[in-house]
């Protein structure tokens, strides 16, 4: 085994070197490493494409005799590739997704009146990292404040009447999970059953059509339709869903423009959300992955409004 090292960073790892036959070599700055090392894996040649899933320009372009591919032809190579997973990325989001239903099945089974959102968060979070996750994002928001979408957990306790909107997610071996629930604090009134119908329909109608070759505008537009149609005739939504792997957000979106059909082996979310600023907010959002007939839920939490008790 050979490893390319740059810097000053200490192992004592005389032994193991000796033991594994493990050859280190050190250069002293990264792009001197780099070079060095797609240099052997590549077998002489010198083109180097960089996925730069952190976003913005590349952290480096001076790699001794490197060609850098242009990196808009490299972006759109690796977001192709990365859009349908393999069976090991398969597996990981799978685990990602199941450790999150646990964590928040518990959380929402434990949930009452006067709980601040930091303390519903708190344990959600700390659910996730029982079951083995990282959290990633933990969206608690009640009341009007389920209104703001991406939003962060405050002190506010949530009361009776208020709509409670969780929206989380969490890594497991570097992949993500994304899966959204709303509950309501006592019984829910006329406005919120119809509102909750109405997205639930759009949420239901998308998911059923996910499949092989369906495009993603067919997709956004039976959403925003069947959610019209259910009650909520204004209804307007930007996207209904996304790509998902080793970013929460991928390839393709779920949207109106640029379509995509979808591809056995791509994991996608869907999502019909509803924001109401004053009022409040509420959405659903399941994972699901493309098989070569339609598709594999790979969330199963209830899916109806969830009462938490008053």
């Amino acid at each position: 085994m050979r490893y390319f090292c740059y810097g000053n960073f200490f192992f004592d790892d005389q032994e193991l070197r000796e033991r594994k036959a493990t050859d280190v070599v050190e250069f002293a700055a990264f792009d001197e490493a780099l070079s060095a090392a797609i240099a052997q894996l590549a077998g002489g040649r010198r083109k180097l494409g960089i996925d730069n899933v952190l976003g913005g320009p590349p952290k480096f372009v001076s790699a001794q005799g490197l060609q850098l591919i242009d990196t808009h032809t490299t972006a759109a190579f690796f977001r192709d590739a990365r859009a349908v997973k393999n069976p090991l990325e398969i597996s990981l989001l799978r685990s990602a997704s199941a450790l999150t239903e646990v964590a928040l099945g518990h959380a929402l089974r434990d949930a009452k009146a006067g709980m601040t959102e930091c303390e519903l968060a708190a344990r959600i979070s700390s659910e996730m990292i029982a079951q083995s996750g990282l959290p990633g994002f933990v969206v608690v928001t009640s009341g009007e404040r389920s209104a703001l979408a991406d939003s962060y957990p405050t002190r506010r306790r949530i009361a009776a009447g208020d709509i409670v909107r969780i929206d989380v997610g969490a890594t497991f071996g570097g992949y993500w999970s994304d899966t959204a629930r709303t509950a309501f604090v006592g019984e829910p009134g006329k406005d919120v059953l119809s509102a909750f119908a109405a997205t639930s329909m759009g949420h239901r109608k998308a998911s059923a059509m996910v499949a092989p070759g369906v495009t993603t505008d067919a997709l956004f537009d039976e959403a925003v339709t069947a959610v019209r149609q259910a009650g909520l005739p204004q209804y307007q939504r930007h996207h209904v869903g996304h790509g998902l792997g080793i970013e929460s957000h991928e390839y393709p979106t779920i949207a109106a423009s640029n379509p995509v059909a979808l591809r056995e082996g791509m994991v996608v979310n869907i999502e019909a959300p509803y924001y109401r600023p004053g009022w409040g907010g509420m959405m659903s959002e399941d994972t699901f992955l493309v098989t070569a007939t339609g598709a594999e839920a790979l969330t199963s939490l209830e899916r109806e409004l969830l009462v938490i008790p008053a």
